[in-house]
């Protein structure tokens, strides 16, 4: 029943309800080369911030992971790391580095058929919203194979800061 199961990664509490106003593009991207991993995908990518993201405030993004390839996929998965992180394509989001924690968590193992929602930044990161507008970003999820090979998936989204 692991198949329903949603496991969250909080690289670090916000203290702030976990919704915003977001919408993802069907456009999917994958630097992995074979055919075996190209079922993994990412969906409702959105910031942690309800009901808008507001100027001034800290906050995470989350994604669900979904499985759609033929082999289990590995990631790491703790309140320190994640393998879930953002490149922001608007100068109205700063990327913050801040001392994190060190712990390591042992990787987590996400079945064919399977789906899971994480969150990131790791907690040596913090994204800040700086100005108001509409901000388009990729979503990038880090993982491993079922043979050890590293693999990402890059997928856009965009949110609104109010």
């Amino acid at each position: 029943l692991t198949m329903l199961v949603t496991f969250t990664i909080i690289g670090f509490p916000l203290g702030e309800v976990r919704y915003a106003y977001s919408q993802s593009t069907n456009q999917t991207n994958s630097s992995a080369p074979n055919a075996a991993v190209a079922g993994v995908d990412l969906k409702d990518i959105h910031p942690s911030s309800m009901p808008q993201l507001k100027v001034g405030s800290k906050f995470e993004i989350f994604a669900t992971v979904v499985n759609n390839s033929p082999g289990t996929i590995m990631f790491t998965a703790g309140t320190c790391q994640s393998p879930l992180s953002a490149y922001f394509n608007a100068f109205n989001v700063v990327v913050k580095p801040t001392h994190g924690c060190t712990a390591t968590s042992p990787p987590f193992k996400l079945g064919p058929g399977q789906e899971v929602t994480v969150a990131g930044p790791s907690s040596d990161t913090i994204y800040q919203a700086i100005s108001a507008g509409k901000t388009r970003a990729n979503a990038i999820f880090h993982y491993q194979t079922e043979n050890g090979q590293a693999a990402d998936i890059t997928k856009p989204f965009v949110f609104t800061i109010g």
